[in-house]
């Protein structure tokens, strides 16, 4: 793991190899205490909106 695979993206606190999963929406590490949460769902929500920000589709 990198360093910026060693935070959780929820709580945003350090993990340890035995203490976290990985998080299949966003494709980033959760740690157990987080995993399954209502905050979870909503970071990984914010973190979903955030991607579609500025752009634009030209197909329209």
């Amino acid at each position: 793991m990198d360093e910026f695979d060693k935070i959780c993206f929820v709580c945003k606190n350090k993990i340890t190899e035995n203490n976290w999963q990985l998080n299949s929406e966003v494709n980033l590490p959760v740690c157990n205490q987080c995993k399954d949460t209502a905050k979870e769902q909503k970071t990984v929500e914010e973190y979903l909106d955030e991607l579609a920000d500025g752009l634009v589709c030209g197909c329209i």
